[in-house]
C-alpha cells in the first residue's frame, strides 16, 4: 500500500513540476522576447507551440494525437495495476512516462497544442544540426524509458515481474 501511495505521489509530483514549469516560463520568456540563453551555445529557454507530436510529425492532428495518449496511458496504467509491485525502478519508469504524457495531454486539450521551451542549442552548435524544442513533460517520458531499459539491462530477473492473477480472478467472482 505504502508503494502504492509513492507511485501516486511520484506522479503528482511530476505533473506539477511539469504544468507549474510551461506556466511560469511563458510569461517570463514573453518579458524575455521569446528567449532566454541559459548557457550560450548550449541550451536556452525559447518559447513554442507544437500542434504535432516530436519534430512536429502528426502536425494540426490533435484528436489523433490526443486518441493516441489516452491509449498508451490507459495502457500503461493497467499494466502497473495488473502487475506485482517488486520491480521497483520498473514501476517508477512507467510512472514517470504516465506523468510526461499526462502534461502534454493536458495541454493538447486545454490549448491545442504543447508547450515547449526548452532548446537544445547544442545540438546546432557541435552537430551544425536542428534539434526539436521541448519541455519538462518530454525529459520525464525520456528519464522513464531510461529507468525500464536499465531495469531490464541491469535489474530484470526471470520471475520478477508476475500478474495479479487471483486478485483479478476474486475480483471478477465478487
Amino acid at each position: 500500500m505504502i508503494a502504492i501511495l509513492l507511485e501516486v505521489g511520484l506522479f503528482a509530483l511530476l505533473l506539477f513540476i511539469d504544468l507549474f514549469s510551461k506556466g511560469m516560463i511563458e510569461p517570463f520568456l514573453n518579458h524575455a522576447g521569446g528567449h532566454y540563453s541559459l548557457i550560450e551555445g548550449v541550451l536556452s529557454l525559447e518559447w513554442h507551440t507544437n500542434d504535432g507530436a516530436s519534430f512536429g510529425t502528426f502536425s494540426g492532428m490533435q484528436g489523433l494525437l490526443i486518441a493516441i495518449s489516452v491509449i498508451v496511458i490507459a495502457a500503461l496504467f493497467v499494466g502497473l495495476v495488473l502487475t506485482d509491485e517488486k520491480p521497483r525502478l520498473l514501476r517508477y519508469g512507467v510512472v514517470t512516462i504516465i506523468a510526461g504524457a499526462m502534461g502534454n495531454l493536458i495541454d493538447r486539450i486545454a490549448f491545442g497544442y504543447v508547450r515547449d521551451f526548452i532548446d537544445y542549442t547544442f545540438f546546432q552548435t557541435w552537430f551544425n544540426v536542428p534539434f526539436a524544442v521541448g519541455n519538462i513533460a518530454d525529459i520525464f517520458c525520456l528519464v522513464g524509458v531510461l529507468m525500464i531499459l536499465i531495469y531490464l539491462l541491469f535489474e530484470y530477473r526471470e520471475g520478477d515481474i508476475s500478474w495479479r492473477h487471483k486478485r483479478l480472478l476474486l475480483w471478477r467472482s465478487k
